[in-house]
């Protein structure tokens, strides 16, 4: 869970408070198809919290939206229900190219670009390759592989193995494989890629480690196969659950980037929430009818 406070403009954001909790909701859904009665009072205290924090910062307004667990859920509407009568705020659930398009938005500050631009969010569960052509429609792949779930599926060990690490790589690979068109131009064709931009939490935690290029990430791999979590954790600020996942998010990155035929791409602080914000500024509590209008060019 993550909230974002943040002072917009056209063109401009600017983070007043930015706080997250790692509550694993991607793994319960896996573990049981729902949310149980103690996950769903977690969420509920830890939105009555963020509610506070956010109007301590004299927020105009509020929204919550939610992503991949809670499209798997099958009682994500109970927790919608409990949300709602507990603190006011009614949720709305994406689905995965509201999510794409939002995040777009955000990496973008809400302003169109006018050159080809891949945006690429890597979640726990799932891969949003969002891909911008001006003039066309925004195109937006979803892919079956996230940090958390190729950790879970994949790495017992700590540090990794060897032969995880080559399994992680490996089916990081076969997955991007998958991507029938990178940059689709006129005609359906495919252009090559120029610029990719990743977004999300495995992202900027990848970055920690050092630049996002194919030739870090070789170095990264090295280093993660012979640190713990706990020294990772340490030595690159990062939370111990997002240290554990390190290993499966270079290998996502990794193969992204062969796919697209590039050596390396950005990272941005900037994503979905800040996209949800300018969507909301922009269009107020009528924003989720109008999420496709963010990118008409």
């Amino acid at each position: 869970m993550h909230l974002v406070v943040a002072l917009i403009g056209r063109g401009w954001s600017e983070s007043l408070r930015d706080t997250s909790e790692l509550l694993g909701l991607g793994d319960v859904v896996d573990q049981h198809g729902e949310f149980p009665a103690d996950v769903r009072e977690r969420v509920v205290e830890t939105l009555r919290t963020y509610k506070d924090t956010a109007h301590r910062s004299h927020a105009e307004r509020l929204t919550l939206i939610g992503t991949e667990p809670l499209r798997r859920a099958r009682n994500a509407n109970v927790l919608a229900d409990e949300i709602e009568r507990e603190t006011g705020l009614k949720l709305v659930i994406l689905t995965e190219r509201e999510e794409a398009v939002l995040t777009f938005t955000g990496v973008t500050r809400g302003i169109l670009p006018r050159s080809p631009l891949v945006v690429v969010d890597i979640g726990g569960g799932s891969t949003e390759v969002s891909n911008w052509m001006p003039g066309q429609s925004l195109r937006v792949d979803s892919l079956p592989f996230g940090s958390a779930r190729l950790t879970k599926a994949m790495v017992e060990n700590d540090p990794p193995t060897e032969d995880e690490l080559d399994r992680l790589f490996r089916a990081a690979t076969e997955v991007a494989s998958g991507l029938v068109s990178v940059n689709a131009g006129a005609g359906g064709t495919d252009a090559a890629v120029e610029h990719a931009i990743f977004v999300g939490g495995t992202a900027t935690n990848v970055a920690r480690l050092g630049r996002l290029t194919r030739s870090a990430i070789a170095e990264d791999r090295e280093t993660l196969q012979k640190m713990s979590v706990a020294h990772v954790a340490a030595r690159y600020n990062v939370k111990p659950r997002r240290a554990k996942q390190l290993p499966a998010g270079i290998a996502i990155v990794d193969a992204l980037l062969e796919r697209f035929g590039l050596e390396g791409a950005d990272v941005s602080e900037a994503s979905l929430r800040d996209g949800a914000i300018i969507a909301a500024a922009r269009y107020g509590d009528a924003w989720p009818a109008h999420v496709e209008d963010l990118v008409k060019g």
